[in-house]
């Protein structure tokens, strides 16, 4: 009955998330798209005349992940577009007067710092770039789906369809495939790339730079799209100060130079055969950037700014624009030139071919880039601006007039209006009609001034109120979403209470097992409050690391209740050593937002000591193999002299032996250790012939596997064999916990491999806290214990350098032994490498819980003995065959309590008891951030702060509590419990 009781919570549990996750991360759009018959008449009621393109073709080159500073920093690579250097004394022995000199030195490109905005992966950066709207959320997700089609743009309004639409252009498109799901049908001709083999970082690019020149070659083409993906994949593999990043900065300069240099000749033969001929536009562009571990996703200056140049020989007729930016730059912002927004290249684009601007575009025209326009030209380039932001504000607001009359008086203070937006839009919007009509009608400086002033005041404050509110939320869903998880979240609240307080009577000493509680209780009150603070969500790390110190403080006060003082002090020293662990583990990664960039333990073993990482890479691994090993030979299985048992024993030692040799080539082979110590290397090549890595990978998983099965057949085979012992039932998860360590390691980063054996160490000092706690009666109830092994979960979440932002999804190990996309297995090893400490401490969670329960059989056992034992000592025993018989009786009768006191503990911590109060705390924390996304939909920081909170929410439920906890948790606690029950 309880089971169905649960089963109907997790159905409304789960219905409530659908109904919540269907509405919280959608942005709305406008449908249709804008057409030259409803651009407006010129504000004193003339007509305009005609737009007219300022180029006939676009070459679009988007390099994935081109940070601001891989362009235009010091230390960039890209010298042909950024960097003069003057080399004319070399052509001085070549009798030549070809001398080099950079893009943008020589007036031929116009540099920008283009901000982004979050989520800032791919798939909606390619929607801001094309729409000029606000990326949806739910793209993020999205993101991964390389069979999704759901996100397609073929019914939104964008500059591809439009300029296709205008005298019938011809697109091409080459590199990342997303383009051609947003886009299906659009292109004339397409070579696609899948985006997500962050591995390779060769012939990825290689296939979209081998059709530069063919397609270049072609006399009829129009707009050609080259999207670069290898300096993406460099970033996630090895960061922004990879080895392999300058590298790919010089072949993406040498790419931006041929097609240069190729479409000036073009544009130049062009024009002298047809004078009606316009030059070429060449744009180099980023989608996102990255921060300082290569990953992106978030909203750290790292990642929102990115390289925008605008290249072509038309620039050079006005020699005065480049002067005009700002030269100074400020590295650590990573600000170069003049910044704007990244979605203002879509009404720019718009105008510059003489398109209609995109119905849901929120950026602004670029002027400098209208070099040889009037002034009048850059008014109505403004003015259809504002027209097509006034439709969308029409959208919100029906009374909003978009064709203002223009006979309102100039004197009007929009400032007086500074709290009703839509009447200081409003106001803005007249203001600028007004004053471009009267710069119409006679030609005054003043009035051209003050129109554009005021359009551009329009401009940005529309687009800033509309990317922060223009949302399609359905309410009435939302509301009904949280209605089902409230019902659901209060049912396993009330269950828990009530299981807690049957339990609370078993309890020996009650006020101290209240106690112990209470901080748990006053732990998961304080998490749930922080839920509605976009700081403390970004520093949600900070809460963990406080609040288990706070728990290890609170076992060292509670540690001094026994009546031995002797082993109160060393309950107390072992928790305190516990807080010295979290303290070294804290300073391994940093993360969160305030601190990120901070210098951590990890920077120093990725730069200047990596020596030193690799040798604590190595003493780690030989930790692990040591501990192994030891358990297989001494600890656990040698308990008889059956055959078939020493043959299982030493195979499981060569494959222990062969599992940690192969991780350690293969993250030697892969991550770079081979070139520090290749003699190291040769002699592992000898152990491990395997010569690719894709198939040394599967290899691993393969034996690892395999491992698995062998240890629970072994421990089968044990318990078979055993005549009176105490069941040893900590046997199959003991090795479990070894064989997934070994599979973690090889999912994780080199850095990160001693974070492993911290954990093991805090696995022992917790074990031997309630080891020596039950021993001398301090008890510890399931809730704390439960919120014990949570806080561990999440403090090892985040010692990863793992965060609530996407930027620090890391995918550097979301290939391993795969060797094509497959979104499953890609999806699972990504789930893997970034939950790799929560899930070790699942099975480490599972053998303290069997540890409990064998240490609490020995007591009953041992007590029973001592009664035994007490009992004889009265008696005279005169007959030696009825001693004997006695001591039988006595035997019998402390192995049936044995077996009774077995049963008991595990009724009392059946796994599914324990499971039911994480899966509570898991859901009431859902529940808390829902209410939260639901009551500040609005609010600032909604999409770059809590939108991408509650996307981890999800995965910390569905695939982590489901998946791990319950799934994988329980069929380990099954196998356990079946070993014992064969006693």
């Amino acid at each position: 009955m309880h089971k169905e009781r649960t089963k109907a919570v997790m159905v409304n549990y789960r219905v409530g998330i659908g109904l919540i996750h269907s509405q919280e991360l959608r942005k709305a759009s406008l449908p249709g798209f804008s057409t030259i018959e409803e651009h407006p008449k010129l504000p004193n009621g003339d007509k305009a005349a005609p737009l007219v393109p300022k180029f006939d073709r676009l070459v679009f080159m988007l390099v994935d992940a081109l940070r601001s500073d891989f362009v235009f920093g010091e230390n960039s690579d890209m010298n042909f577009v950024k960097k003069y250097v003057n080399v004319a004394w070399v052509h001085i022995f070549l009798n030549s007067h070809i001398y080099f000199i950079s893009l943008i030195e020589n007036h031929h490109a116009i540099p920008y710092t283009a901000i982004a905005t979050a989520p800032t992966v791919t798939l909606p950066r390619i929607k801001a770039l094309t729409t000029g709207s606000v990326p949806n959320f739910l793209d993020a997700i999205l993101n991964i789906a390389e069979s999704d089609t759901s996100s397609s743009l073929l019914s939104q309004d964008n500059w591809l369809v439009q300029i296709k639409k205008a005298g019938n252009k011809s697109i091409s498109f080459f590199g990342d495939d997303t383009w051609i799901k947003l886009f299906p049908g659009v292109f004339n001709t397409t070579d696609g790339t899948t985006s997500f083999f962050a591995t390779d970082t060769v012939e990825v690019d290689l296939n979209v730079t081998r059709n530069i020149k063919p397609q270049l070659s072609k006399p009829d083409w129009d707009v050609l799209i080259f999207h670069y993906l290898g300096l993406d994949h460099v970033g996630h593999s090895g960061g922004p100060h990879s080895p392999l990043m300058r590298p790919k900065q010089k072949e993406m300069d040498d790419v931006v130079k041929i097609i240069y240099d190729t479409i000036l000749d073009q544009d130049t033969r062009r024009i002298q055969a047809d004078k009606s001929a316009k030059p070429t536009l060449f744009i180099l562009c980023g989608d996102h950037g990255m921060n300082e571990v290569g990953n992106h996703g978030g909203a750290s200056i790292g990642e929102i700014t990115t390289a925008f140049v605008f290249m072509s020989s038309k620039f050079n007729t006005v020699k005065h624009v480049h002067d005009k930016m700002s030269t100074n730059h400020d590295p650590p912002s990573f600000r170069y030139y003049k910044v704007v927004n990244q979605i203002d290249v879509v009404p720019t684009l718009s105008y510059l071919f003489g398109v209609p601007i995109p119905k849901n575009n929120l950026g602004k025209v670029i002027l400098d880039l209208l070099v040889d326009t009037n002034e009048f030209e850059k008014l109505r380039a403004m003015q259809l601006n504002a027209h097509q932001l006034s439709g969308i504000l029409q959208n919100t607001w029906i009374s909003f007039d978009c064709n203002p009359n223009i006979t309102l008086q100039s004197g009007k203070n929009c400032d007086q209006d500074a709290d009703d937006v839509k009447t200081r839009l409003q106001c803005l919007y007249w203001l600028s009609y007004y004053y471009h009509a009267m710069a119409l009608n006679s030609i005054d400086a003043n009035y051209i001034s003050n129109a554009s002033f005021f359009y551009d005041k329009f401009i940005s404050e529309s687009s800033s109120y509309i990317s922060s509110s223009f949302s399609d939320y359905d309410v009435g869903s939302m509301y009904w979403g949280l209605l089902f998880m409230g019902f659901a979240s209060v049912c396993f609240v009330i269950v828990l209470v009530n299981q807690n307080s049957r339990r609370r009577k078993q309890i020996r000493n009650r006020e101290k097992y209240n106690k112990l509680q209470f901080l748990s209780y006053l732990g998961t009150f304080g998490l749930c409050i922080t839920m509605f603070s976009s700081s403390y969500i970004e520093e949600e790390h900070q809460f963990w690391y406080f609040w288990i110190q706070t728990m290890w403080f609170g076992f060292i006060i509670y540690s001094f209740r026994s009546s031995k003082f002797v082993h109160d002090q060393i309950l107390a020293l072992l928790s305190a050593c516990q807080m010295i662990l979290i303290r070294i583990i804290r300073i391994w990664n940093q993360t969160g937002q305030k601190y990120a960039g901070e210098i951590d333990l990890r920077f120093f073993l990725n730069t200047s000591h990596v020596y030193y990482m690799w040798i604590l890479f190595f003493c780690s691994m030989l930790i692990l193999t040591t501990m192994t090993l030891r358990e297989i030979l001494v600890t656990r299985l040698i308990q008889g002299k059956n055959i078939l048992q020493i043959v299982l024993q030493l195979i499981s030692v060569l494959i222990i032996i062969f599992i940690a040799f192969s991780i350690t080539k293969y993250k030697l082979e892969i991550d770079g250790g081979s070139i520090l110590f290749p003699d190291i290397f040769s002699w592992i090549i000898m152990i491990v012939p395997i010569t690719l890595p894709v198939m040394l990978a599967r290899m691993i998983y393969a034996t690892i596997g395999t491992s698995l099965i062998l240890i629970s057949l072994l421990t089968i085979l044990q318990s078979k064999l055993r005549n009176t012992q105490a069941p040893k039932i900590t046997i199959f998860p003991k090795f479990s916990l070894y064989l997934i360590t070994y599979l973690l390691i090889l999912l994780s980063r080199p850095h990160n491999l001693s974070l492993y054996i911290l954990f093991f160490i805090q696995y022992h000092l917790l074990s031997n806290w309630i080891h020596i706690s039950i021993t001398y009666g301090i008890e510890i109830s399931p809730i704390t214990f439960n919120f014990i092994l949570i806080c561990l979960k999440f403090v090892s979440f985040f010692a990863f350098g793992n965060s609530n932002s996407l930027a620090t999804t890391d995918i550097s190990n979301s290939y391993v032994g795969v060797t094509k996309y497959n979104p499953s297995w890609v999806g699972i090893l990504t789930f893997l490498a970034n939950w790799a400490g929560p899930i070790w401490w699942v099975f480490a969670g599972n053998l303290l819980r069997f540890e409990i329960v064998e240490r609490r059989v020995f007591i009953n056992h041992s007590e029973k003995n001592k009664s035994s034992s007490s009992d004889d000592e009265g008696n005279t025993i005169n007959n030696s065959n009825s001693e004997t018989s006695q001591i039988n009786n006595t035997t019998s009768s402390a192995i049936s309590a044995a077996t009774i006191a077995t049963k008991q503990e595990l009724k009392r911590l059946q796994y599914h008891t324990s499971l039911f109060q994480i899966m509570t705390f898991h859901s009431l924390l859902l529940f808390i951030i829902s209410i939260a996304v639901t009551i500040l939909r609005s609010h600032l920081f909604i999409w770059t702060v809590f939108s991408p909170k509650y996307l981890y929410q999800i995965v910390w439920y569905i695939l982590f509590l489901v998946g791990v906890e319950v799934i994988i948790g329980g069929i380990m606690w099954s196998i356990g419990l079946n070993v014992l029950m064969r006693e």
